[in-house]
């Protein structure tokens, strides 16, 4: 049996202990087991869905994984480029450049996991960008995911998996300079720190910096670092320790904004704010993971985790809207504080058991999280600016004015049961429940409020896999979803948390076995327990409000041929209200567009052209609502991008990459119609890989 307790990096095995004599436990038997990429984009295994090593052809749910394979063919940096490899998932907008956030499935998704373990609960978007100097691949695990990750968006869940430390030594590094003076540098080391191998390390650092595409903004910067530790003290035990640090700096940028007509500047390069405008962050994470098999078919796993994050907004400029003009945008600044913090516990016990002729994989848990933010803001009006005759260099005001100051703690404690269950080769099934207590209070000093809600939820998910073939898998799952909300009732009561529930029936090919995958699946996610703005009071909500989403996606990706790889997707949704006391039904949800896909496709010459490669692909993003009142649409739009690299030898690399080739204006995130964020014109980038 294997188990693997918490995503491991794909490209990296687990360091092998000196084996004693005829070990009684093997931990790989019981709960690790790395997964690795192969040649083309597929990777087979995840915990992701389960928290257990499962190949995915077992899993009744989608899930998409992005290979380090893929993100360095395609010679991409921004986590918002690698999630264009997966179908249903759209950029939703940055919160004024501080991070990504994103939709899954027509849902906004403010947070995403970190090997598993979610950001924090109190806060609603991440405090900073993601760098991928440290990420082994990127999974998105589709629809309602409560009963793993607690609270939730129905849409699904995205988990970044960092690169772990290998016994063998290696390094390898990158320098790259590219468009809008675009530079950064990133290296990694690995290696085996005593004599035996029971010790091994990883240590990461990255540092970017550009002028950015965007006229008159600040300067942005960032600089990464991790490290890693794996102690294997004999071959039952393991022991994994890892920090990380981030530290950036920012223009803060809301992007465009368009008027109640729908018309809005069609130049990425026109900046709205001031050079003045930033947005900082700092972040610090650090993670225990200790796994111990007491037997061949028991194992037990303790995950810990904290963070604390500072971010602050200076001078952030916001778009109010457009004066009667039609081109003179109001603006206001705010100074914000935001310093948090998180703390996550988890324990897990894995059992393999069986009953008769069926075959059990029983996971049982508990955990701990404990988050608080603490938030401040002060806002001044300042001069407006013309959307298309801009006039920059407006002094910066000191902000007099504080408009909020609070605290927002929240804890929630958790447990859950799963059992999946082997009938047979070709019959699976999986039973999972989970149990969630969230206690939040909010210390409104400002106002002179304070309040206390409670929420307790009991989710649940249930999948059968029907297998008729070692290359075909067919499944049909049910699963559920929660969000707590703020607000009250006008009746001063605390308003029910969001509920989601998704149908969905899909299936798995192996067009080519152990080379070229793909999936495709139909679902409806509905969304409950929306609160709706009361009618006979505005101050107050009800909940009425219903969102429905029915969708069909399908990815590919591996092998077609040799020396050819190739990821596509496509998804076509609609997105709509059902219920609501403020919008029409049958409105659509904001910037989900109706079809969207993406298809690369890359080539490795052999022969007298070895060492050159090519890549190219296509994305394609409909149109998309500006708002639930569905005013009007930002235009859909397609982009083209390409790659040439030769190696000189196995450890020297030169790349090119061209982005936009055809320099097609595009918005990549709607948030609102003062919320546009366009994407890069035309750009390119030069790239040196090496290893040692």
């Amino acid at each position: 049996m294997v188990i693997e307790a918490e995503p491991v990096a794909a490209s990296a095995a687990p360091a092998a202990a000196p084996a004693p004599a005829a070990p009684p436990t093997q931990l790989d038997d019981v709960l690790v087991q790395a997964f690795r990429a192969d040649a083309g984009y597929r990777v087979d295994h995840s915990s992701t869905a389960t928290r257990t090593a499962t190949a995915l052809r077992d899993v009744p749910q989608s899930m998409q994984i992005v290979s380090r394979q893929l993100i360095e063919d395609q010679q991409i940096v921004r986590l918002t480029d690698v999630l264009q490899n997966v179908s249903s998932v759209q950029m939703n907008g940055t919160g004024g450049n501080r991070g990504e956030t994103y939709q899954i499935r027509g849902f906004v998704t403010p947070r995403y996991a970190i090997n598993g373990f979610q950001l924090t609960s109190a806060m609603d978007r991440p405090e900073a960008f993601v760098d991928l100097a440290n990420v082994e691949q990127v999974e998105v695990l589709k629809g309602p995911s409560s009963v793993m990750f607690g609270i939730s968006e129905p849409g699904g869940v995205i988990n970044i998996v960092t690169r772990a430390p290998a016994a063998e030594f290696a390094t390898d590094g990158a320098l790259t300079v590219g468009s809008f003076g675009f530079r950064r540098v990133e290296a990694s080391a690995t290696d085996a720190l005593n004599a035996t191998g029971t010790l091994t390390g990883r240590v990461t650092g990255a540092w970017q910096g550009e002028d950015g595409f965007r006229d008159h903004a600040a300067h942005s910067r960032r600089s990464f670092g991790a490290a890693a530790l794996r102690w294997q003290p004999d071959a039952a035990t393991q022991v994994d320790l890892a920090v990380d640090h981030v530290d950036q700096s920012q223009p803060f940028d809301r992007g465009l904004i368009a008027t109640d007509e729908g018309v809005y500047v069609h130049d990425a390069r026109r900046y709205l704010g001031e050079s003045w405008s930033i947005t900082e962050a700092r972040k610090s994470v650090a993670s225990l993971l200790v796994q111990h098999a007491l037997s061949e078919d028991v194992g037990l796993r303790l995950s810990a985790r904290h963070s604390d994050a500072l971010v602050q907004d200076s001078g952030a400029v916001d778009l109010q809207g457009i004066e009667a003009d039609g081109r003179s945008v109001r603006r206001r600044i705010t100074d914000r504080r935001e310093d948090s913090a998180d703390t996550n516990l988890r324990l897990d016990a894995i059992i393999d058991a069986r009953t008769g002729s069926l075959q059990h994989r029983l996971l049982a848990g508990a955990e701990y999280s404990r988050a608080r933010m603490d938030f401040a803001s002060g806002r001044a009006n300042i001069a407006s600016l013309d959307m298309y005759v801009p006039v920059y260099g407006l002094a910066l005001r000191p902000v007099t004015r504080a408009n909020a100051q609070n605290r927002y703690d929240v804890e929630m404690l958790s447990s859950y049961l799963q059992d999946q269950m082997e009938f047979s080769a070709a019959w699976k099934a999986l039973l999972s429940v989970r149990h969630d207590a969230v206690r939040s209070s909010l210390d409104d000093t400002f106002n002179g409020e304070y309040t206390r809600n409670k929420d307790d939820a009991v989710t649940a998910r249930a999948g059968v896999v029907y297998q008729p073939r070692p290359w075909a898998s067919w499944y049909a799952s049910y699963s559920e979803s929660f969000q707590p909300q703020s607000g009250q009732t006008r009746a001063g009561g605390a308003l029910s948390p969001e509920r989601g529930q998704q149908l969905e029936v899909g299936t798995r090919l192996d067009l080519v076995p152990d080379r070229l995958t793909l999936t495709s699946a139909l679902f409806q996610i509905t969304k409950q327990d929306v609160a709706t703005e009361d009618p006979l009071d505005p101050d107050f909500s009800i909940l009425t409000g219903e969102q429905r989403v029915r969708g069909w996606e399908v990815d590919a990706s591996g092998r077609i041929a040799e020396g050819w790889t190739l990821s596509a997707n496509l998804s076509l949704l609609d997105a709509e209200i059902t219920r609501d006391n403020t919008y029409a039904p049958g409105n659509r949800l904001v910037g989900v567009p109706r079809h969207s896909g993406r298809v690369w496709l890359h080539h490795a010459f052999s022969g007298m052209l070895q060492g050159l490669s090519i890549g190219g692909g296509a994305t394609r993003v409909g149109a998309r609502s500006v708002d639930l009142d569905n005013r009007f649409d930002i235009d859909g739009y397609t982009t083209f991008d390409a790659t040439a690299a030769y190696a000189f030898s196995p450890r020297l690399e030169l790349s090119l990459r061209l982005a936009n080739l055809t320099d097609r204006f595009h918005v990549e995130g709607v948030q609102a119609s003062n919320n546009l964020y366009p994407g890069s014109p035309r750009a390119f980038s030069l790239q040196v890989r090496m290893q040692l």
